[in-house]
């Protein structure tokens, strides 16, 4: 890495909401900086297999309709077009897209490479900075990658980062939960070469049975049953979910975990007899952590009336989805979409800091909603497209409007 580098908007963690906050800076001219920690982009997609996208479609809708324009829709639809994701399928009143981890991957990589204004730094982490409180100020961050150390000045900083750790460091306001009321994560693992025909319908509650009887034996830890099945559509493949009793749980624990369920699947069901365990995620599925302190905070209120407002830059249409324990969530349904205003992307405390994803400005409650990736890709595109505006004019984010940002987004 050079001694120091300049660039319009530097955005930190290349997950969903990176990802979009990235592309949509770039495609407006800014000159963009993508730095992510890990060797390729995804966050939670790429290293703790999440394996569907939620959030993208309109609830209680006969067929899926899509809630979502911009960057959300195009990774919708190119996913379909290049056959990286099942159709759309339904649980109760919501629409979700099953996909596989490496193909949103690869759609997010193509996406970015497409991007003259946009370079990706992988396995570069943001380890300190100041950052602009006011408009006329550069953001100063250090930059550590392959090559070395380096200072990079960006005119603003979006945290992508689903702990929000940069912000933390450079003295942003932020809000994290009691460790206690933090929800559960999950760990996820892929199989090979089950038999799927025997996993339909009450199939599976009857698998979470058996698991059921063989924590009662002995065989299994405690909580082994706490799991969830899923097939991908590929003959053959499926995704276990692994509902952790801990928010703060040790992936090596997790993994040995999901081995021993795996062999007692393979030795006591039918459909898993000639199965494979292909792949464990290399980190435990985070559902929630530290956020920024915006100018505005969405509310649960707000997620379950399906508030609309006038300064709406996205949407949340997923239900307040709340693992408190690890055995099953808490559901509330919203009674329509809900308006994510812009003051909920930008830092009460740095006037050229923005947010989005997980650590965007919600309640907890409302974070159980927003957290999603379907809407992480829409407030990840809403502030890039603030930020590049900003960037581009000298202005702090608040002084963006919301009706030009919704305008670009739907029209790049």
């Amino acid at each position: 890495m050079t001694r120091l580098e300049r660039c319009d908007v530097a955005v930190v963690g290349g997950g969903s909401a990176g990802v979009a906050a990235a592309l949509a800076a770039a495609r407006l001219g800014a000159r963009t900086l993508l730095f992510e920690s890990q060797t390729e982009l995804g966050g939670n997609v790429a290293h703790a297999l999440v394996h569907t996208i939620c959030g993208l479609y309109f609830n209680d809708a006969e067929s899926p309709v899509l809630a979502q324009p911009g960057i959300a829709a195009q990774v919708a639809q190119r996913l379909a077009r290049h056959e990286r994701a099942a159709p759309p399928e339904r649980a109760g009143r919501v629409w979700y897209l099953p996909t596989r981890p490496a193909e949103v991957v690869a759609t997010y990589t193509e996406l970015c490479r497409a991007e003259r204004a946009l370079e990706v730094r992988l396995a570069s982490r943001a380890v300190a900075g100041v950052l602009a409180a006011e408009s006329s100020q550069e953001s100063a961050l250090r930059i550590e990658g392959p090559d070395g150390t380096g200072d990079v000045r960006a005119k603003v900083v979006v945290e992508a980062g689903g702990s929000a750790d940069l912000a933390c460091a450079a003295g942003a306001d932020t809000e994290l939960a009691a460790p206690e009321e933090l929800q559960r994560a999950s760990y996820i693992f892929r199989i090979e070469g089950a038999d799927t025909s025997q996993l339909a319908g009450f199939a599976r509650l009857r698998l979470n049975a058996a698991l059921a009887t063989g924590v009662r034996a002995g065989a299994l830890a405690p909580g082994s049953d706490a799991i969830v099945v899923r097939a991908s559509g590929r003959p053959g493949e499926l995704f276990a979910t692994l509902n952790l009793p801990r928010p703060d749980g040790d992936v090596r624990e997790a993994r040995a975990s999901a081995e021993a369920i795996f062999r007692y699947l393979r030795e006591t069901r039918p459909a898993f007899a000639e199965a494979r365990l292909a792949q464990c995620a290399e980190r435990l599925g985070v559902r929630e952590g530290r956020r920024i302190a915006g100018l505005l905070r969405v509310t649960a209120e707000d997620v379950l009336s399906g508030r609309r407002r006038d300064d709406e830059v996205a949407l949340s249409t997923w239900p307040i989805e709340l693992w408190q324990s690890h055995q099953r969530p808490v559901f509330e349904m919203p009674s329509g979409a809900c308006s994510v205003p812009l003051g909920a992307l930008i830092s009460r405390s740095h006037a050229r800091l923005g947010a989005a994803g997980r650590c965007l400005s919600a309640t907890r409650e409302a974070l159980g909603a927003l957290r999603v990736i379907g809407t992480s890709l829409a407030t990840g595109e809403a502030i890039g497209v603030a930020a590049a505006l900003a960037a581009e004019r000298g202005k702090a984010l608040a002084e963006i409007a919301p009706s030009e940002i919704r305008g670009r987004v739907r029209s790049p």
